[in-house]
């Protein structure tokens, strides 16, 4: 096992509400677990709506009128959360 972190943006624990919404335009609303300049840990334990390699979008719900960001699916941790990319 390697110990060489492989993450080029420091990460920081934050807990937000957010809307994920697939290609396909099918929505489901997680929580994030951490983020960094370049993407974000989110919380997900339910059925994915999203594969590895997929592009999505995400909203941040906590912010009225937020705009919505692209992303892209990097990690899925089944029963745990998904990693996403900024895009």
């Amino acid at each position: 096992m390697s110990s060489i972190e492989k993450r080029q943006h420091a990460r920081i624990m934050h807990a937000a509400n957010v809307k994920l919404t697939n290609a396909a335009g099918k929505s489901v609303n997680l929580k994030t677990y951490d983020f960094s300049d370049g993407g974000l840990f989110l919380k997900y334990t339910s059925e994915l709506i999203v594969e590895l390699g997929e592009q999505a979008t995400i909203q941040v719900l906590d912010i009225e009128d937020a705009l919505t960001q692209k992303i892209k699916i990097v990690r899925i941790v089944s029963g745990v959360g998904i990693g996403v990319e900024f895009l």
